[in-house]
């Protein structure tokens, strides 16, 4: 009786995959279109940890912008007219690029208020972090909760906006802090 070779499993998998790559393949219209950034690539922006290289999406850059604005303004509020003006620049910058280099299913003039919202929020309430006594107080919880519903928010508007498709209605009764 012949002995029957077995292949270890994970060379299995890997040969699985190449003959799935070589026959299933992206559409043109995919590989084409650049993608707007999720919201963890969002926050990552506001942390600084991406947006400051060539090659970072032009989003996530403005992005990083706009938080930096956030804090100037929360910092030194004397240069607040400035600051605003250039956050109403860098916000047409980014409607401007959806508009140019997404093939939009729905209105973008959305997007940039986005991102600014959620820069916002998210240095609101790394600045609450920062001045808290103790991480478990309420108001940083208030300030985190309140970037997470725009980080949803966020999601549901790329999701709108690139694919046409409208968010699910969301429960009533339920509210999220909003903050000034």
């Amino acid at each position: 009786m012949p002995t029957e070779r077995h292949t270890p499993i994970h060379t299995r998998s890997a040969q699985m995959t190449v003959t799935v790559q070589q026959h299933v393949s992206l559409s043109e219209m995919d590989v084409r279109l650049p993608r707007i950034p999720d919201w963890h690539q969002l926050c990552a922006a506001f942390r600084g940890v991406t947006g400051h290289n060539s090659g970072d999406h032009p989003i996530t850059r403005w992005a990083q912008a706009l938080a930096h604005l956030h804090r100037t303004q929360r910092v030194i509020p004397e240069r607040g007219a400035g600051v605003d003006r250039r956050r109403d620049d860098v916000v047409t910058l980014i409607d401007n690029w959806v508009g140019n280099h997404i093939q939009p299913r729905r209105s973008t003039e959305r997007v940039g208020p986005a991102v600014d919202a959620l820069a916002a929020a998210y240095v609101d309430a790394e600045l609450t972090l920062a001045a808290a006594e103790h991480a478990a107080e309420l108001a940083v919880h208030e300030a985190w909760i309140h970037v997470s519903a725009l980080a949803v928010d966020w999601a549901d508007l790329i999701t709108e906006v690139v694919d046409g498709q409208p968010p699910p209605p969301r429960p009533t009764g339920l509210t999220t802090p909003k903050h000034p």
